[in-house]
């Protein structure tokens, strides 16, 4: 998949914060919003520790707009002594 340029990023942003929290969003839709690899997102999905998802089948990948809210929720720090080194 090609890179997102500026604007279409903002696209991809603004579809997702005017969403409900129950929408679902493709890993290239995440991985605008988070601003993100498409690597990183498999690489969690492989080794666990990253968003929930649903795979739909073997080649459809789903995030609910919820999960992604909450995983953000779940990565607050409060001081840089929380940040794993």
């Amino acid at each position: 998949m090609r890179t997102l340029n500026s604007e279409e990023k903002q696209v991809e942003i603004d579809k997702f914060n005017t969403a409900s929290n129950d929408a679902s969003f493709s890993p290239e839709e995440i991985a605008a919003v988070l601003d993100v690899s498409l690597s990183w997102l498999q690489k969690k999905r492989c080794e666990g520790g990253g968003i929930p998802f649903s795979k739909l089948h073997y080649r459809k990948i789903m995030y609910k707009k919820s999960d992604v809210l909450a995983y953000i929720d779940s990565q607050r720090i409060e001081s840089t002594s929380q940040m794993a080194v």
